[in-house]
């Protein structure tokens, strides 16, 4: 079992991976967080400011997807869940 653990660890694009995966969580925790905040929001000013960020962070999570793509590993699914 530590041999898997050792050869992920050599792996470089292991380590890509679970960073794009860590940016990719924190963004839809935030998204999620946005968007709760527009439900319960009455002021115009803020939910001008709520749409616009709702937006940055769709862009960046757009952006993340595509990048992602282009990560070269030989991780297999078994070895991330």
């Amino acid at each position: 079992m530590t041999a898997i653990f050792r050869k992920k660890e050599e792996n470089a694009g292991y380590r890509e991976f679970a960073e794009y995966r860590t940016r990719l969580t924190y963004l839809q925790n935030r998204l999620e967080k946005v968007r709760q905040l527009f439900n319960m929001e009455s002021d115009p000013d803020q939910i001008d400011a709520l749409i616009y960020e709702e937006k940055a962070l769709m862009i960046s999570l757009n952006h993340l997807i595509k990048t992602s793509r282009n990560i070269k590993t030989d991780i297999r699914i078994e070895d991330i869940f």
